[in-house]
């Protein structure tokens, strides 16, 4: 009997204590459990304008981005900074950049936004909307994030100068020509405008617009040839014979004689062209040695002669054109003392020497007034 309930009291007492072990279990894991639910953070993450809540244990901006697949790069803006701690309540912004390819006023540019459309684009490019610029796209037109390319042309003044009097204009034009379209002015025939039509009208610039009137006039002018010279070795220094004549060439040139303004203007060369080459001359110019002393002749009075005879002229030409030179040869007395062409045409000195290859094979009588000078 006592036996019995001394076990009976051992078997409730090991009850009471798996019973306590048990309760202070469950105690810990509901607890775990409230600090793990105490540790989640609600963050509210906006991506180009979309806002998506999100319930995290991360700890920091980046393991957030990261675990919802967002890639970001140096062109994109976040805020808090990627590397910032994550608080319960965080306002995520991510903004992805786009690249813009944009011509302003006829310039082209190369940057990168954040804008997510036309419209918030312009402050980034510098235009403000006041200005009313001309646009290629809408102003509402979204930006995707491969980007966008269009053109921008702000509101310039310009001063259009034009039959003496002047017209004020705002223009977003891209051209001069344009521009004067959009001032209800017309150049006609041959008016033109400074700058020039196909520019770009800047602000403040001057339009000046010019009435030209005229005509043309076409002339034939001739082209000068020039003259080739080849060495001839059986020839003397100094003399010159022609192989072949040059021939003058014609140039078309076009004259313009215009009115500008009512004011006459000086002509202008419109165009040149070449009708017909030159045809350059060819003369053969002596390379020989001319000799200076002949025998028998040397020492007399050359110089007498030659100023009887010609007056001390090299290209003299007497009696009726028969007679050339210093000592006044005959062609046929030239050429049979050796000499070829005119004797006029050769050097003084090849004169002299063949004047004296004259004397000493026939003497004074050769020149029957002038000879007599030789001994003097």
């Amino acid at each position: 009997m006592s036996s019995r309930r001394s076990a009976s009291r051992h078997s409730e007492g090991s009850k009471v204590k798996v019973r306590a072990v048990q309760g202070t279990v469950l105690l810990g894991l509901v607890g775990a459990a409230g600090a793990y639910v105490g540790f989640e953070k609600t963050v509210h993450l906006t991506v180009d304008g979309q806002e998506r809540t999100i319930h995290t244990f991360d700890g920091k901006v980046a393991d957030v981005l990261k675990a919802q697949g967002i890639v970001t790069d140096g062109h994109d803006q976040v805020a808090p900074a990627p590397a910032d701690s994550l608080v319960d309540g965080e306002q995520i912004s991510v903004r992805y950049g786009r690249q813009l390819d944009v011509s302003v006023d006829g310039k082209d540019q190369q940057i990168w936004s954040t804008a997510t459309t036309v419209d918030e684009a312009m402050g980034d490019l510098g235009v403000r909307g006041g200005t009313n610029p001309y646009l290629s796209v809408n102003r509402d037109q979204p930006i995707g994030r491969q980007g966008l390319t269009f053109s921008i042309r702000t509101e310039r003044h310009v001063n259009i100068l034009v039959d003496g009097r002047s017209i004020p204009l705002d223009t977003t034009a891209p051209t001069v020509a344009q521009a004067l379209t959009q001032a209800g002015v017309t150049l006609a025939g041959q008016d033109t405008a400074k700058p020039d039509p196909a520019t770009f009208p800047t602000d403040g610039e001057n339009i000046t617009v010019e009435r030209i009137s005229g005509t043309q006039e076409t002339k034939q002018v001739p082209i000068d040839f020039s003259t080739t010279q080849q060495s001839d070795p059986s020839s003397y220094v100094g003399s010159q014979s022609t192989v072949s004549e040059g021939v003058p060439g014609v140039q078309e040139i076009v004259y313009a004689y215009q009115t500008i303004n009512g004011v006459k203007q000086a002509p202008k060369i419109v165009s040149k062209t070449v009708t017909k080459q030159p045809v350059n001359a060819v003369v053969k110019v002596g390379t020989k040695p001319v000799p200076n002393t002949v025998a028998g002749a040397d020492g007399l009075n050359w110089a007498g002669v030659a100023e009887c005879e010609s007056g001390g002229n090299p290209k003299s030409v007497g009696g009726g054109g028969l007679y050339f030179g210093l000592y006044q040869f005959s062609v046929s007395t030239w050429a049979a003392m050796g000499g070829s062409g005119l004797p006029s045409n050769a050097t003084p000195a090849e004169q002299t020497y063949r004047a004296k290859l004259l004397y000493v094979r026939s003497g004074a009588g050769q020149w029957p007034v002038c000879g007599r000078n030789l001994f003097k």
